[in-house]
């Protein structure tokens, strides 16, 4: 299988000509939060505007899923962003297919998969995609699963 990587706004805007050349797309957020949001994430002057969960970033993973569906190929996700169990029933509830993470991310995430119902991932992220700031985003996710990833930080410390 031949993949795409979508982590500039260009390839985001056309994902729909890419999907027809690709066997699956995969999202660098790292990159694609970096140039969407026109933030160098390693200028310490600037660095605090790298947001994640920033409307206009849900918004190209959105699209980019949304397509990938029109074409019945499957999207993942690599970078940070997959790695917070806090935006997990955000990213399945955008329809992301897989997730790729550092080893010792991967406990919390399958935690937070395994406690979440994806219909009710589903009805926040229509909710989260209304919203107009990434600390309202923040608040409605710690909101909903502050607790998920509070009593797992507790367990791994008991």
């Amino acid at each position: 299988p031949v993949g795409i990587m979508i982590e500039v706004p260009a390839a985001v805007i056309m994902a729909d000509l890419l999907a027809k050349e690709a066997d699956f797309f995969s999202i660098g957020t790292n990159d694609l939060i970096q140039y969407g949001l026109a933030i160098d994430r390693g200028n310490k002057q600037v660095a605090h505007m790298y947001q994640p969960l920033d409307p206009a970033v849900i918004r190209m993973i959105k699209h980019t899923a949304d397509v990938a569906r029109a074409h019945r190929i499957p999207v993942h996700m690599c970078g940070e962003m997959a790695s917070r169990p806090l935006h997990t029933p955000l990213l399945l509830g955008l329809g992301l297919d897989e997730l790729s993470m550092h080893p010792q991310s991967i406990p919390p995430v399958k935690r937070m998969i395994r406690s979440i119902s994806l219909t009710e991932s589903r009805r926040l992220t229509k909710k989260i995609l209304g919203l107009r700031t990434a600390r309202e985003v923040f608040e409605v996710l710690r909101d909903a699963y502050g607790d998920l990833v509070d009593n797992h930080r507790r367990d791994m410390n008991a």
